[in-house]
């Protein structure tokens, strides 16, 4: 009995957002982006400051609020998603972060199943 390959989809054409946030702030910008549709987003805390910071306060280590921000978009809306979060993090700011966005090889669509298809399962 052979069963039916599924062929998963490959979509060229989305781009990666990485946000680094020295001094944190990425709940805000999660939920700037939810609002806007944009649901493949993430956040992560790391170990780490900017260049020429003082790791150190009075002999105590400093605790970073370092953290970094990856969000999927579509190419037609990375310049847009870009600059929203450069705006919302303040990244005009010395010492705020960096932001960057990178072309995807291959990416696939996320797709929750609606209520319908749950209830009936």
């Amino acid at each position: 009995m052979n069963t039916p390959s599924h062929q998963v989809p490959n979509l060229d054409y989305t781009r990666l957002i990485t946000c680094v946030l020295y001094e944190g702030g990425s709940v805000p910008v999660l939920e700037m982006l939810h609002k806007r549709g944009i649901n493949e987003a993430y956040f992560y805390s790391v170990r780490g400051a900017p260049m020429g910071r003082s790791s150190e306060v009075s002999g105590l280590p400093e605790i970073p609020k370092t953290e970094i921000l990856h969000a999927v978009v579509s190419a037609d809306q990375s310049d847009y998603i870009y600059e929203m979060i450069y705006d919302m993090a303040e990244l005009d700011q010395p010492n705020r972060g960096v932001v960057y966005v990178n072309r995807l090889a291959r990416s696939t669509p996320f797709e929750l199943p609606d209520e319908a298809t749950l209830a009936a399962a």
